[in-house]
């Protein structure tokens, strides 16, 4: 599969007079359509552009920061690296895949597969890659946006649409003493492939899903292992398995019976929601089978006490492994639950007063989702830039629209992740409703649509008091929350709910001019 370098495409003209650094509005015609910004080409992005092209509108660029697309699937490349969600539901309903390797893909096959649908759908001549989004203003004078690079590119655009996601952060801890450690520290979703771990002593800080990954991966490599969990985590059996040669060559060739199993493979999550959202008796049942899958991996008492958790399952992330107990019962491994007390040049302290020997750190403790959009500075109509009016409440309309900020879109934004689905449903369920917004704006021939602040705070309302009676408000410390104690990360309910929301552009909720 190819790779998609600026350099290496021949952008049409439309697109070279879109990309020049001036304050040009020559594309700006009513026969080209508007001037569309997309930042970021991962899920988000690439499925925008897909269904932007296939409903008329050419008018785009995508902005995205590295080399190629992908995102996520392109950054993380740690061992065992996977997504747990199945892949015949984790991709795009538009572009089904038939032959999946297996039910749950690696990231690299994932990878390939967004790379496909860039070359499939032609999508080449709207990247604008290695470019680094800085700032984003919208002129009221003019009614539109003044995009800024750190290259000191400026871009002039009609709409803005802005699927960078919230897993792009790592979050490293601030542990005292790091800064002296002097052998080597990485985070998972920046691994270093040179650094060899063979026969190391490796120090492994947190207990995520990525590092339940790539915990089995390594520790039959490395000399010795010791994971440092702050807080055990409910797990579930994989299962994972390859699909036979057979099975792919019918959903190759029989379409009908893909789809169906899409189709099962869908409502299947939904009904695991109805556990993960809180209804007693369901979440009961899943929390009783978690423990009996720890007390048929596990049998010394002591390590099963130090992984079993005294929260509701559902308030945290629950991960899936075939693998990660037996890992953590190797001759090699050991599970640390005492707090970190510091780092010094050769291990880590702890406060039980043990120090504990190493050369090598490795950080599985996930990603700041809580800082959206950080560090682009974004200012809307008022001149308010949007981080400090949310002011650590990370506040929309449908996960969408932000009030104050015109023709701005959010893919993937505050109350819109899952913990139970594919979120390449909400993707899509969010695609579709842009879509129908820029239709009504052409349709009206309308410049700019607004969210009204009263229908958003109504909606966020809402949100959070149906939040607060389900699993993720039951007490636990998750990285669903933030600094204030608010989930603005999940969406409280089952998926369908929020396609009805979303099923047509809710023109009575916005301001339009």
């Amino acid at each position: 599969m190819a790779h998609y370098h600026l350099q290496d495409v021949q952008m049409d003209l439309p697109q070279r007079r879109f990309m020049k650094k001036t304050n040009v509005r020559e594309n700006r015609t009513d026969k080209m359509g508007p001037r569309i910004a997309i930042i970021g080409a991962g899920f988000s992005g690439i499925g925008m552009a897909i269904r932007l092209k296939e409903s008329g509108y050419t008018n785009f660029t995508v902005f995205e920061r590295s080399d190629n697309v992908g995102g996520t699937w392109r950054d993380n490349t740690y061992p065992g690296c996977a997504c747990d969600v199945a892949s015949h539901l984790y991709s795009f309903s538009f572009e089904k895949k038939s032959d999946w390797t297996s039910v749950f893909s690696d990231a690299s096959e994932i990878y390939q597969y967004l790379l496909s649908c860039v070359e499939k759908f032609k999508l080449e001549n709207h990247l604008k890659l290695n470019t680094t989004v800085s700032e984003m203003r919208f002129d009221s004078s003019a009614n539109e946006w003044a995009i800024s690079t750190e290259s000191g590119e400026i871009f002039h655009v009609d709409i803005i649409i802005n699927g960078t996601g919230p897993l792009n952060k790592p979050n490293i801890p601030k542990i005292p003493g790091i800064e002296n450690f002097s052998g080597k520290i990485f985070h998972s979703s920046k691994w270093d492939h040179e650094h060899q771990l063979d026969g190391r002593n490796v120090a492994c800080i947190g207990t995520g899903a990525s590092a339940i990954q790539f915990i089995p991966e390594i520790v039959n490599r490395v000399g010795s292992l010791k994971v440092f969990q702050r807080t055990p985590t409910w797990l579930v059996p994989r299962f994972n398995r390859h699909y036979s040669y057979l099975t792919k060559w019918i959903f190759k060739n029989v379409p009908v019976v893909r789809n169906l199993y899409r189709l099962f493979l869908y409502w299947r999550n939904e009904y695991y929601g109805i556990a993960i959202i809180g209804y007693p008796f369901f979440n009961n049942l899943l929390q009783k089978a978690s423990k009996l899958y720890l007390r048929t991996k596990v049998k010394d008492p002591k390590l099963r006490k130090k992984l079993t958790p005294s929260y509701q399952i559902g308030c945290k992330r629950i991960n899936i492994s075939d693998d990660y107990y037996e890992s953590l019962q190797r001759p090699n491994s050991d599970l640390v639950t005492e707090p970190i007390l510091s780092i010094s040049s050769t291990g880590v302290m702890t406060t039980d007063g043990k120090k504990h020997e190493c050369d090598t750190i490795i950080f599985g403790t996930g990603f700041v989702t809580t800082k959206y959009l950080q560090p682009m500075k974004i200012y809307g109509s008022q001149g308010k830039e949007l981080t400090e009016q949310w002011a650590g409440s990370a506040e929309s309309y449908l996960g969408i629209s932000v009030a104050g900020f015109p023709n701005y879109f959010l893919l993937l934004g505050p109350n819109t992740g899952l913990g139970h689905n594919s979120v390449v449903f909400m993707i899509e369920a969010q695609i579709e409703y842009v879509i129908k917004a820029l239709r009504y704006l052409k349709k009206s021939k309308k410049s700019f649509i607004d969210v009204k602040l009263e229908r958003q705070v109504t909606f966020c309302d809402s949100t959070q008091n149906k939040l607060g009676k389900f699993s993720w408000g039951s007490g636990c410390d998750s990285w669903y929350l933030s600094e204030n104690g608010k989930n603005y990360s999940i969406w409280p309910g089952f998926t369908p709910s929020y396609w009805w929301k979303t099923r047509k552009f809710d023109v009575a909720s916005y301001h339009v001019s």
